[in-house]
């Protein structure tokens, strides 16, 4: 007797075409580390969108003669340097259908909100990377991996740049690669006295570790320079503990600010966040490049 089998495709409207994993798994994204670091100017609600960060103009004193010489008055000057505003943003535009078909419903909106916080982050922080290049003064050699030397070199060149203060150290993915691997070749003399590693075995933080009491992070947001060939990391005074001292600058002009709007012809739900802020080198002594091999 013939018979007929029930299957799944004569069940297809009962049986998932695949199985979804309730979990999502993240998106790869660049550590943010320079933002804190900063100077931070408020701007909300001042009406403007630049700050200006003044400094003092050194001056020197004058070898009088003898007692009838005469000195000669100096004028007190100040100097500033300013950052600007800028907007920035990410529109969505989700259909209703999309929401009632799709297995995570409403919760899609509760991901559209971190999702715009760390776009927005990642911006903030390659903005702050791009200003490395422009650096004045730098260390290490073109074509060559980074070494412990290079770090050295950076610490000791704000020092005689007569600059004072909290260091920090931010290198690119390269560097970072580099920096650990000169770590490991190097002797227990210069780990145990002069450098401490992040031992935890996550990547969960891009902390690296201290070289010289310097804190140091990885990021994938430093520019290249030399046509490619390299990459550049920074190593600054901190603006967070030393304001009077710090390299870089930044203004807040307008918070994370997230928005929704109705769309009744094409029934969606319209979902932005835009902010607003600024960054600026303030103080070109206060840093030093880390230009070596991409």
């Amino acid at each position: 007797m013939a018979e007929t089998p029930t299957t799944t495709t004569t069940l297809t409207e009962l049986v998932y075409a695949e199985f979804i994993a309730p979990a999502i798994l993240d998106y790869a994204v660049d550590y943010t580390v320079a933002a804190p670091f900063m100077r931070w100017q408020d701007l909300r609600d001042k009406a403007t969108n630049v700050a200006s960060f003044p400094r003092w103009v050194l001056d020197a004193t004058t070898d009088l003669a003898n007692e009838t010489t005469d000195m000669t008055s100096v004028a007190l000057e100040t100097v500033q340097a300013s950052a600007t505003g800028a907007e920035i943003g990410i529109f969505r535009r989700v259909t209703d259908a999309a929401i009632e078909l799709s297995t995570i419903s409403s919760a899609l909106f509760d991901f559209l909100v971190k999702d715009a916080a760390t776009l927005c982050a990642v911006s903030l922080d390659d903005d702050i990377c791009a200003l490395f290049p422009s650096i004045s003064t730098s260390v290490g050699t073109s074509g060559s991996n980074l070494t412990l030397a290079n770090m050295v070199e950076a610490q000791a060149s704000i020092r005689s740049q007569k600059m004072r203060g909290n260091l920090v150290c931010i290198l690119d993915d390269q560097q970072a690669l580099d920096y650990q691997a000169a770590a490991a070749a190097a002797t227990s003399t210069t780990i145990n006295g002069l450098m401490q590693m992040a031992v935890d075995g996550s990547t969960d933080s891009a902390f690296l570790g201290t070289f010289f009491n310097v804190p140091v992070y990885q990021t994938g947001l430093c520019d290249t320079a030399n046509t490619a060939a390299n990459v550049v990391g920074a190593m600054f005074i901190r603006g967070d503990t030393n304001p009077s001292q710090a390299w870089g600058g930044a203004c807040l002009v307008r918070d994370v600010k997230v928005e929704t709007d109705r769309d009744l012809v094409s029934r969606a739900t319209l979902f932005g966040a835009t902010a607003k802020w600024g960054v600026a080198e303030i103080a070109a002594e206060s840093a030093v490049a880390i230009v070596t091999d991409a």
